[in-house]
C-alpha cells in the first residue's frame, strides 16, 4: 500500500520505522515548514524532518491547505497515517485517499483529546493510559476508533519513556491494522469520559514549593525535558533536573528553603523535602546541584522563590 505519514514530532519514528520495514511503501513524510529558531533566527527543519531526510525519505512541508492538497494530488497515497501532526485536517481533504486518514493518539479516547495527552496523564497522576488508532473526522480527536490498548503507567515513567513505549506498541498495532484496514469496522467514541489535553506552556514548568511533594514530582516527570521545570534564585530562572524525595536529616522548615547535602541540593516543599541532582543557572551551563551550592554561598536563610 502507498502511504504518507503526517507528523511534526520524533514520537512518530517507531511508526515510520515499522512501516519502512513492512511491505508498505512510504511515499512521503508530511511535516511542518522550516522555521526560524535560536538567537540568530536561522531557518532550520524540525527534528522529524531532519531525521526523515537523513533516511532518504521524501519530505513535504506544506504551509497551508492548498499546498497540502497539491502534494496529495502528486503523491497519491492510499492512506495517510498521522502521529502528533499538530494540525487539523480540512474536511475536504479527508476523503481523498482510498482509506482516508488514521491517527495514532497516545490516550484512551475520548480521554485527553488534544496536543499533550501523555503530559496531562502524568500531571494528573493517572495510573493507566494507552493508545487509540482512529479514523480522522472534522473534529479534534473525535473520530471513530479501530484499536485501543491500555498500558500501566510506572511510578518512574516520564513523558519521554511513556511516549517511547506507546510509540513502539502503537506501531505494532498499526502494522496489524493495515492488514485488515479495508475489512474492519470502526467503533464510535463514547460520549462520556471526554477530557482535554491542551498544549503545554513554558510557564507550567514553574515549581511552587508550597505544593506537596507528589504534585511537584508529577510535574517533574511530565515536564522536565520539555518545556523544562524551573524555579527562581535571586530573581533569576534556574532549571532543575533529577528531583526525588529525600529522607536525609535537615534543618529545613519553610517551603522553598534550601541547603546542601550528600544527596545534592535539598529544598523544602509543603509536606516533605526534595533533593535536586542538577541545575542550569541563568546564563550558565548545566552543573551538579552541589557545584551550584558551593558557588551560591548558601546560608540558613537561603530560599528559592
Amino acid at each position: 500500500m502507498q502511504l504518507s505519514i503526517a507528523s511534526s514530532s520524533l514520537v512518530s519514528v517507531p511508526v515510520i520505522e515499522a512501516l519502512m520495514a513492512s511491505e508498505h511503501s512510504i511515499g512521503s513524510v508530511i511535516t511542518n515548514p522550516d522555521k526560524e529558531t535560536g538567537r540568530g533566527q536561522k531557518v532550520v527543519p524540525n527534528e522529524l524532518a531532519a531525521w526523515a531526510e537523513s533516511k532518504g525519505l521524501n519530505v513535504a512541508k506544506p504551509a497551508d491547505t492548498s499546498e497540502l492538497n497539491r502534494h496529495l494530488l502528486d503523491a497519491q497515497p492510499q492512506l495517510i497515517v498521522t502521529v502528533a501532526y499538530g494540525r487539523l485536517i480540512p474536511v475536504e481533504l479527508l476523503h481523498g485517499p482510498r482509506f482516508g486518514w488514521i491517527n495514532l493518539h497516545f490516550s484512551l479516547l475520548p480521554a485527553y483529546r488534544g496536543a499533550a495527552p501523555v503530559q496531562w496523564a502524568l500531571l494528573n497522576g493517572e495510573s493507566r493510559t494507552g493508545f487509540t488508532i482512529f479514523k480522522l473526522d472534522k473534529g479534534m480527536d473525535t473520530g471513530p476508533f479501530y484499536v485501543q490498548e491500555e498500558l500501566d503507567i510506572s511510578p518512574t515513567d516520564t513523558t519521554e519513556t511513556l511516549l517511547h513505549t506507546l510509540g513502539v506498541k502503537g506501531a505494532e498495532s498499526m502494522i496489524e491494522l493495515l492488514k485488515v484496514i479495508g475489512k474492519t469496522r470502526t467503533t464510535p467514541q463514547p460520549t462520556a469520559g471526554i477530557s482535554l489535553a491542551p498544549k503545554i506552556s513554558k510557564e507550567m514548568g514553574a515549581i511552587n514549593w508550597k505544593d506537596d511533594a507528589e504534585k511537584i514530582l508529577r510535574t517533574a516527570r511530565a515536564l522536565q525535558e520539555r518545556p523544562g521545570i524551573y524555579t527562581k534564585w535571586q530573581d533569576n530562572k534556574i532549571s532543575l533536573y533529577g528531583l526525588a524525595e529525600s529522607l536525609l536529616p535537615n534543618s529545613l522548615t519553610q517551603p522553598g528553603q534550601i541547603e546542601a547535602s550528600a544527596d545534592g541540593l535539598l529544598v523544602r516543599c509543603a509536606d516533605s523535602v526534595l533533593s535536586i541532582a542538577e541545575v542550569t543557572p541563568a546564563g550558565k551551563k548545566r552543573m551538579s546541584s552541589l557545584d551550584f551550592a558551593r558557588g551560591a554561598h548558601l546560608t540558613s536563610e537561603s530560599t528559592f522563590e
